[in-house]
């Protein structure tokens, strides 16, 4: 163990991560949101769509995990700080959002981070109100792909999980269902496991091309969400 060797324990990373971490999720999936309005060559979004991007981006997959736990009112709203670093993400893309494609390498790093720490949060809230296990990885998959959902509809574009697209979703229930595995041993593990398994899955989708196959005839292309 960590501790035994005098050194601090690691926190539980599902329901007690360190604010500095909550607020960096927070705000890489607030510049995912709001980029997705900077580049949208369909319609021009002034301020308040850059900043209801980055929101729901960046509290959506939170506001669905609470809403479906009864965690009310949602803890993005119990402090200042959450709405705050959403903003700080709204000014970051209208500042230099042309700018950001020239680090996606990294943002795609850091946003699969947060996507994971989403999948094991929400896994972790709905197991620890007395959910079956089923129900936590529902409720982790939708916490980690929820707020990419809201800004499409946004768009007016079908969400990209439904199409034939990288797996997006199925990486969601991987981490929550290795959170819920791990979970059973050590909670502290399972947060750890359930983060990785998102981050390794998504550099290996990334760097492989891998597409989810279309379910039924047509071609998938020039479909958008």
């Amino acid at each position: 163990m960590i501790s035994s060797l005098g050194l601090p324990a690691l926190p539980d990373l599902a329901t007690a991560a360190p604010l500095w971490l909550s607020l960096l999720t927070i705000f890489v999936n607030a510049i995912v949101g709001a980029q997705r309005a900077f580049d949208d060559a369909d319609r021009e979004w002034d301020i308040v769509g850059l900043t209801a991007f980055a929101l729901l981006m960046g509290l959506g997959g939170g506001f669905i995990r609470d809403v479906l736990i009864g965690n009310l009112p949602a803890e993005s709203l119990r402090t200042p700080w959450a709405l705050v670093t959403v903003l700080a993400g709204m000014l970051v893309v209208r500042l230099v959002g042309r700018f950001l494609g020239r680090v996606q390498e990294v943002m795609r790093l850091l946003n699969a981070v947060a996507m994971g720490l989403f999948a094991v949060t929400g896994a972790a809230y709905a197991l620890g109100v007395g959910l079956p296990v089923v129900a936590a990885i529902l409720v982790g998959t939708l916490s980690a792909v929820g707020g990419g959902v809201l800004v499409s509809v946004m768009q007016a574009k079908v969400p990209g999980i439904l199409l034939a697209s990288a797996p997006n979703a199925l990486i969601a229930v991987w981490g929550s269902v290795m959170y819920c595995i791990v979970h059973q041993w050590s909670p502290v593990g399972a947060a750890l496991t359930g983060i990785a398994s998102v981050v390794v899955a998504q550099v290996l989708v990334d760097r492989t091309g891998i597409r989810t196959r279309p379910a039924v005839g047509g071609d998938p292309q020039g479909r958008e969400g």
